[in-house]
């Protein structure tokens, strides 16, 4: 599936529907955070510390998306404000951090971000979380293909990428085509069925 075709459909979506959007490229990635706070988990700097509740504060963020949006809730505003204040806090600085995990729980962070400026009305966002997602597919395959075959070439890297990121496309193109009368349940098993691991 074209990249580009995927961005142009989800910019086409209805606004309700781009948080759903949004809120399934999050769900199905935010287990990954656990990655970054296990490589913490003996790390006792004190900057350090806000991230190692991170899964559970994305867990709560994400829980209220869904809640809200399903039961065709209003987002209060204030809400909204310190949702994103705990959840920018929960990406790492580069000149502190600059694993791998690190930048998957950044580009975490970023989609969780997304979320936000879409409900407040930002729309061209919905782009930027594709490009978030394929960005963790990227950290995750790349440092499991280069642990498993250290001696490989950049090229073969890609290719080995390139199945997973044409899985995510397909994923992505799925739910665009059925994201209209998707029920909660249907999402809910949708995510857990393409989460990306």
């Amino acid at each position: 599936m074209n990249e580009n075709a995927i961005k142009e459909k989800a910019l086409n979506l209805s606004t309700a529907n781009k948080i759903k959007f949004n809120l399934s490229c999050l769900n199905r990635s935010k287990s990954l955070y656990a990655l970054f706070e296990e490589e913490l988990k003996d790390d006792t700097y004190d900057y350090s510390q806000r991230f190692k509740n991170g899964s559970a504060v994305l867990t709560e963020f994400s829980g209220y998306i869904l809640n809200t949006i399903f039961s065709n809730g209003t987002f209060d505003a204030t809400q909204l404000d310190t949702f994103e204040k705990n959840v920018e806090s929960l990406a790492p600085e580069d000149d502190e951090y600059s694993s791998y995990q690190a930048a998957i729980a950044v580009n975490i962070v970023l989609i969780s971000l997304n979320s936000i400026k879409i409900i407040r009305g930002d729309e061209s966002k919905v782009k930027s979380t594709i490009d978030y997602t394929l960005d963790i597919i990227n950290y995750l395959k790349s440092e499991e293909f280069f642990t498993n075959n250290p001696d490989s070439s950049d090229e073969e890297s890609e290719d080995y990428l390139d199945e997973f990121y044409e899985r995510e496309l397909n994923a992505e193109d799925n739910l665009l085509n059925r994201i209209e009368g998707l029920s909660r349940e249907e999402f809910i098993a949708f995510n857990a069925e393409n989460a990306i691991s």
